[in-house]
């Protein structure tokens, strides 16, 4: 009989392990108000309740691109993209810096600002971490480093591999190029028609390939990444490029902050120095996939696909002189910020930090143009309607251009850009950015409408607001999130100004 009990009890045991619903360690952190929480992992299932900015809670279950959280009331799941996962606590362990001048980071990415760095051997106690990133303290110093360049071996004591700098990542072997032979191109993550859409390209551009199969191209695109091409809608051309002289005006301007500014061709050759997020040099010459630059009067050397090439003849079509805006201010709104994150894209971008990304590179090509430039947010931070138009309102601002992403019910297909003016007065400025952002960015034109919006109809100054492409539709959001694109449009900002004012 007492046999009997315990394993009657052993039994109970096992069950209700076995019946314990997962429990993770992190923690998610809403970032916007009035999130709804659903029954299920989708827009289909009902909804439960709500849940507000900067509130957390235990994640209970992860499925695809939706959180089960904890809640005093009814568990329910809410959309991973509108919360920021807090990490979860890792064991204290003792790691080595596998590389001299490993970066610590402010945040777990490559765009996060550098904080100090780690040398080879130098020994971190990991605090937490958010994916591959680890977060640590080398003396008084304290961020985030990339796991694949710890171990925890000492270094000192066992061959270190071979160097790999982090913001230049791997670079596989160019086997050749191809180019664009038909009017657009979709570019995708496997070598079938069945691979997900990345991003798309035209006729005339040509790309490096690292790989072929089954009449599929591998291709590079935009800061490195890879994607897949068919075959059949691509030439090969000659891959002779060892030593190509720049034409006149190109310069590369730089895409991560930190990046290392070389005495040669190679990771192999020293640091000459380092240079920020948008920092523009001078190009002498190309060498293979390393472009050499003109640096404190000397040369340098920077890797091909952490930069972006950019011709500054055809920057701009408008036969204006680089002084063509000189005498003239422009204030530049990003829209949305903070708790407002504006337009959420299919694959989860924010409208708040696409416009201010925007806004920096629009901010650069004004000012190469003689402009001052004025703006109403330089970070995530959310500022009221009235105060952006009480800000217009009290400078000598000679035009207010306002920046947004737009987007459209799942059901309507919608894409293209729209210029938006309230005072007829303003009309001539809408149409004059329309016409240079269309012919810049070859995006559908959506034409120039009077718009009923706050920070144009309560402004004195000459103002516009501008719709620069549809977060809503998957292939335009894959377009205009990329740096390449945002800065066209800059460029036909700027170009439509200069019309404007002449």
């Amino acid at each position: 009989m007492k046999k009997g009990i315990i394993f009657f009890i052993f039994i109970l045991g096992v069950l209700s392990f076995y019946e314990t619903p997962s429990v993770y360690a992190d923690k998610a952190v809403i970032q916007v108000d009035h999130l709804n929480v659903r029954t299920g992992p989708g827009t289909n299932y009902d909804r439960i309740g709500k849940v507000h900015t900067r509130e957390t809670y235990m994640i209970l279950d992860k499925k695809d691109d939706w959180l089960k959280i904890q809640r005093s009331g009814k568990d329910g799941w809410v959309a991973k993209w509108l919360t920021k996962v807090k990490a979860d606590q890792v064991t204290a362990e003792r790691h080595y810096s596998k590389y001299d001048y490993l970066r610590i980071r402010s945040a777990p990415n490559l765009d996060g600002k550098i904080e100090g760095y780690l040398m080879k051997g130098d020994v971190v106690e990991p605090k937490k971490k958010d994916g591959k990133w680890v977060y640590v303290q080398k003396g008084s110093t304290k961020g985030w480093v990339h796991g694949d360049y710890l171990t925890k071996q000492n270094s000192e004591t066992h061959e270190p591999p071979k160097e790999k700098e982090a913001d230049e990542g791997p670079s596989s072997t160019v086997k050749g190029k191809v180019k664009v032979g038909t009017a657009v191109l979709n570019v995708r993550s496997e070598n079938s028609t069945r691979g997900r859409i990345l991003t798309i390209i035209r006729k005339g551009e040509t790309y490096e390939y690292i790989a072929k199969k089954d009449r599929w191209y591998q291709i590079k695109y935009s800061s490195g990444n890879t994607g897949w091409v068919a075959g059949w809608l691509v030439n090969e051309t000659d891959n002779d490029q060892t030593n190509t002289p720049a034409s006149k005006n190109t310069y590369v301007s730089l895409n991560y902050n930190g990046t290392n500014l070389r005495s040669g061709p190679s990771t192999n050759y020293k640091i000459v120095g380092r240079g920020h997020k948008g920092d523009r040099f001078e190009v002498l010459s190309k060498e293979g996939q390393w472009y050499k630059i003109s640096y404190n009067s000397k040369t340098a050397y920077v890797a091909g696909w952490i930069v972006e090439e950019v011709n500054q003849e055809s920057a701009s079509t408008a036969p204006a002189t680089s002084n063509s805006l000189k005498g003239k201010t422009i204030m530049i709104d990003a829209g949305h910020g903070g708790r407002d994150p504006g337009a959420v894209g299919r694959s989860g971008s924010f409208e708040k930090t696409l416009t201010l990304d925007t806004a920096f590179l629009l901010k650069s090509q004004l000012e190469s143009k003689g402009a001052k430039v004025l703006m109403t947010r330089t970070n995530d931070q959310y500022i009221s309607l009235s105060i952006r138009s009480f800000q217009s309102n009290r400078s000598n601002a000679d035009a207010f251009i306002s920046l947004h992403y737009n987007a459209a019910p799942l059901n309507i297909i919608a894409r293209g850009l729209n210029s938006y003016y309230y005072s007829p007065n303003d009309k001539a400025l809408a149409d004059a950015l329309q016409t240079s952002l269309v012919s810049q960015t070859r995006l559908r034109d959506r034409g120039t409408k009077k718009g009923n919006f706050h920070v144009i109809r309560e402004n004195n100054k000459p103002s516009v607001l501008l719709e620069l492409g549809f977060l809503s539709d998957a292939r335009e959001e894959q377009t205009v999130k990329t740096r390449s694109y945002q800065m066209k449009a800059s460029q036909g900002i700027t170009e439509g100004l200069i019309n404007y004012f002449n």
